[in-house]
């Protein structure tokens, strides 16, 4: 069995600024597991455990769809939690610009990955790059102050590729390896 998603990749510069305003989050002491700067994407269609056999069929599937479409600008715009502040776990980054697009993009996968077999997510697509998932509530009313009024500044990026990922959970995190880049026309 393989642990497979599908991504779209940041840029480094994105990367850097994320790393850089992690700091000013981890200053907080909050309890939070941090998303490695390296590890960040934006998920298109998360496929859980597939046999391994199964790669080929998604990597199939991406490309047809990839090729379909041309390269789109995308920015991190905004941050925001999940599920709610009541009881938020997941720390994000929104996307801004060109959003139309690339749910048409996740949206095209998932029906292509459908009609190989693969199970629709019932879930509604909300394009975000997880930045943190919140162990416990030590210290986190002070760091959602400091997350939720933060100011960052992105640059556009082009989105040129879409990566299909293979995931192999460790102690230390996630390690993520690229199975198929799946470029844009």
């Amino acid at each position: 069995m393989v642990r497979t998603f599908i991504a779209i990749d940041l840029p480094s510069t994105q990367r850097k600024i994320l790393e850089a305003h992690q700091g000013r989050w981890k200053s907080t002491k909050a309890d939070v597991r941090w998303i490695y700067p390296s590890n960040m994407h934006l998920t298109l269609k998360f496929l859980g455990e597939i046999q391994e056999s199964s790669t080929e069929n998604v990597i199939a599937a991406c490309k047809e769809v990839c090729c379909l479409y041309r390269g789109f600008p995308l920015f991190l715009n905004s941050t925001g939690v999940f599920p709610n502040l009541r009881r938020p776990r997941v720390l994000w980054i929104g996307i801004g610009s060109k959003t139309d697009l690339m749910r048409r993009l996740q949206n095209s996968i998932e029906t292509a990955l459908e009609e190989k077999g693969f199970p629709r997510e019932e879930r509604t697509f909300r394009s975000h790059v997880t930045v943190g998932r919140v162990r416990s509530s030590h210290r986190l009313l002070r760091l959602l102050e400091v997350f939720l009024k933060d100011e960052i500044l992105f640059e556009p990026f082009t989105v040129k590729e879409v990566t299909v990922y293979k995931s192999r959970l460790t102690p230390q995190g996630p390690i993520y390896s690229p199975l198929a880049k799946c470029p844009l026309t």
